[in-house]
């Protein structure tokens, strides 16, 4: 049986919403506002800290924020799992650059995300970054200790992708002529 075209709309509707917060997320970030950045989020999030509410989350976000002077994060490659009408999950590729002192971070990453729908509109439940590397423009990423060069970063402290994903690990334990 077909879906009708109002519960097709519906999907269309929430993948839309649910991508152009991801890019308002990644905007709020560059331009530092803070209060877009937090109302981004469910009004119960939670916070890094163990804080509740967009406030808390403000308030942990500045600190966080500070130690870099121009940030830039193009995003692209948003895979998002409708899980039920008012919730999702996604995964979200990332290419930010932070001015972090005189060096300039780059850092490919995914965001692993949870989305709730509240009152018609979609918002964050939750956001967990992981890195592939994090290097100095100047570097290269495989001369860099452990691909991660990024200091005091409060949020992610190590590379972790590709090796993390169990399809990555499978394929190169294969001989290639399996």
């Amino acid at each position: 049986m077909s879906d009708s075209i109002t519960t097709r709309l519906d999907r269309l509707e929430a993948y839309e919403q649910i991508r152009q917060l991801a890019a308002c997320y990644a905007l709020a970030l560059d331009s530092r506002d803070v209060p877009a950045l937090a109302d981004l989020f469910v009004p119960d999030v939670r916070t890094g800290a163990g804080g509740v509410g967009r406030a808390a989350l403000a308030e942990w976000f500045d600190p966080v924020l500070r130690p870099y002077g121009i940030t830039f994060h193009l995003i692209g490659n948003h895979v998002i799992d409708l899980v039920d009408e008012d919730h999702a999950t996604g995964v979200v590729y990332c290419r930010p650059e932070h001015e972090v002192g005189d060096l300039w971070v780059v850092m490919p990453m995914q965001y692993r995300d949870r989305y709730e729908r509240r009152d018609g509109r979609w918002y964050f439940r939750s956001r967990k970054p992981e890195a592939f590397y994090a290097a100095d423009v100047l570097e290269h990423p495989l001369a860099v200790p452990g691909r991660f060069h990024f200091p005091d970063n409060p949020m992610i402290t190590d590379a972790q992708l590709p090796e993390k994903w169990p399809s990555w690990q499978e394929f190169w334990a294969r001989t290639g002529s399996e």
